[in-house]
C-alpha cells in the first residue's frame, strides 16, 4: 500500500532538521571555532580528522543496531523518537562558548570543542541513521522515490538556507548562542513531524527480512556489493565537495568578496534558493532518464559553475555565481538518496533482507570521511597562505589560497566523482530489472 501524500510531506520534515543541523556544522563550525573563538586552524583540523576515525566505528554499529532492533515500540522510529532532546541538547552546546567563556583559556574551549563535537556526532547519527533508512524501506517504486526524494530536498534545501545562509546575520543580531538554541529548536519540531509521517508505516517482522546477521557478517556481505562500492566511492568524492565548499564559502564571502553580515547571508542563501527551483525538474529528469545519467549530468553543470569564483571581487558579482550553483547542486541532492536506495534493494534481492541501517551507516563512514579531510586540508590552506583570524584585510597569498579552496580542489573532487559514478552499474534498465524481481 502507497504512502498518502500528506504521509510523505510529513516524513520529509525530516530533512529540514538534518540539513539545518548539518549545514550549520559543516558551514561555520570551523569559522566560529577559528576565526570567531580563535582556536588555531591546524587544532581544529587534527579534531575533526579524528572526528572522522570515531565515525569509522559509530556509523556501522549504529547502522546495524537499527536493523537489528525490534520491540513492541516499533523499528528504527524509537531511535527518533527518544533520540530527539539529546540531539537538540548536543547541537545547542556545540554554540555556547563566547571568547570569554572558561575565563579565556584556549585548553579548556579545546576540550569542550572536542567534547561537544563528539556528542553531537553521535546523536545526529542514532537519529538521522534511522531517519533516512525508513526511506527505502517504506517507499518502493522509483516513481514514488523520486518524489518523496524531492520532497525531502525542498525541506532539505530550505534547511540549508535557514542553516547556512541565516548565522552571519543572526550571529550580529543576537550572538552564536542564541542562535544555536534556536535552530535546535527548530530540528526539534520538524524530527517530530518525521515521526508522524510514519505512523501507519508496518515494518517487516524480525524473523523475515529484518537482518539478523552479525555484525562482523553484515560488513562483510555490504562490502561484497560491487555496485556499493563504486557508489560510496564516487559519493565519498561528492560530499567532500559540498562539505569543504561549505566551511570555505564564510571565508570566501567575507574577505575576497568583502561582504558585511546580510550580503554574508544573502550569498549563501542564493545557492539553495537557486536549487529550490530544479529540484522538481531534475526528479522528473531522473526518472524519464534514470538516476545514473542525471547524477553524471548534474556533475558537470555545478563543476563549471564553480569556475566564476576565480575572478569574483564583488557581492553582486558573488550572488550570480552563486544562482547557477544551485542548478546542478539541486539534481544531486536528489539523486544521492535514490542511487543508494536503488543499491540497497539490489542487496535485498540477493540476501532477502532488508538492511537499510547497515548502508546507510557504511555510507555515513564514508561521507564523515570527508569531513575529516576536508577539516585538516582546509586548516592547512589557511595557515600556509597567510591567513589572519578576523583581520580586516587578508594579504594576497590568503585570498588566492580561498579560491584555490572554493574553486580548484572541489573542480578535481568532482573529476573523481564523475570517474567513479561512470562505473556504477545500476543504470535505468539495471533498476527497472531489480524491481521486476523483487515483485
Amino acid at each position: 500500500m502507497q504512502s498518502t501524500r500528506s504521509e510523505q510531506w510529513l516524513y520529509s520534515a525530516g530533512s529540514l532538521a538534518s540539513a539545518l543541523t548539518m549545514a550549520t556544522f559543516s558551514g561555520f563550525v570551523n569559522f566560529y571555532y577559528i576565526d570567531y573563538l580563535k582556536l588555531s586552524p591546524i587544532f581544529v583540523g587534527q579534531v575533526l580528522f579524528f572526528y572522522g576515525l570515531y565515525n569509522a566505528i559509530n556509523d556501522p554499529l549504529l547502522g546495524q543496531l537499527s536493523d537489528t532492533y525490534n520491540s513492541k515500540h516499533g523499528t528504527r522510529t524509537p531511535f527518533i523518537k527518544y533520540g530527539i532532546l539529546p540531539f537538540v541538547i548536543a547541537f545547542a552546546l556545540l554554540w555556547l562558548p563566547e571568547a570569554t567563556s572558561f575565563g579565556g583559556s584556549t585548553l579548556t574551549l579545546s576540550i569542550y570543542f572536542i567534547f561537544a563535537i563528539f556528542l553531537f556526532d553521535g546523536l545526529y547519527t542514532l537519529v538521522f541513521i534511522n531517519y533516512t533508512a525508513l526511506y527505502p524501506e517504506i517507499y518502493k517504486t522509483s516513481q514514488e522515490r523520486n518524489r518523496v526524494s524531492a520532497k525531502r530536498q525542498i525541506f532539505g534545501i530550505i534547511g540549508n538556507i535557514i542553516g547556512y545562509a541565516t548565522p552571519p546575520l543572526l550571529a550580529a543580531l543576537m550572538g552564536w548562542s542564541l542562535t544555536g538554541i534556536i535552530f535546535a529548536a527548530i530540528s526539534g519540531v520538524f524530527i517530530w513531524f518525521s515521526i508522524l509521517g510514519v505512523k501507519s508505516f508496518k515494518p517487516h517482522a524480525k524473523t523475515d527480512s529484518r537482518s539478523a546477521l552479525s555484525f562482523k557478517e553484515a560488513v562483510k556481505e555490504t562490502l561484497k556489493n560491487i555496485p556499493f562500492i563504486w557508489y560510496v566511492i564516487a559519493s565519498f568524492f561528492l560530499q567532500f565537495t559540498f562539505v569543504f565548499m561549505q566551511a570555505v564559502l564564510p571565508f570566501y564571502v567575507k574577505y575576497v568578496l568583502k561582504a558585511d553580515s546580510l550580503q554574508q547571508s544573502l550569498v549563501l542563501g542564493t545557492v539553495f534558493i537557486s536549487a529550490l527551483l530544479f529540484v522538481f525538474g531534475w526528479s522528473k529528469i531522473s526518472t524519464k532518464r534514470g538516476a545514473k545519467w542525471t547524477v553524471l549530468v548534474c556533475i558537470i553543470v555545478f563543476g563549471i559553475s564553480l569556475i566564476p569564483y576565480l575572478f569574483a571581487q564583488t557581492f553582486y558579482v558573488g550572488i550570480l555565481i552563486a544562482a547557477t550553483n544551485g542548478i546542478g547542486l539541486a539534481g544531486l541532492m536528489i539523486l544521492i538518496d535514490v542511487l543508494l536506495a536503488d543499491v540497497i534493494d539490489l542487496d535485498h534481492l540477493k540476501t532477502g533482507k532488508r538492511r537499510e541501517g547497515m548502508y546507510y551507516g557504511m555510507n555515513a563512514l564514508i561521507i564523515r570521511l570527508g569531513i575529516s579531510v576536508q577539516g585538516p586540508l582546509l586548516g592547512y590552506i589557511l595557515n600556509r597562505s597567510g591567513y589572519v583570524a578576523d583581520s580586516i584585510v587578508q594579504v594576497p597569498s590568503a585570498i588566492t589560497g580561498l579560491k584555490v579552496a572554493l574553486v580548484i580542489v572541489p573542480i578535481i573532487a568532482l573529476i573523481c566523482s564523475f570517474l567513479f559514478f561512470t562505473f556504477y552499474p545500476l543504470g535505468k534498465k539495471e533498476v527497472e530489472e531489480i524491481k521486476i524481481a523483487l515483485k
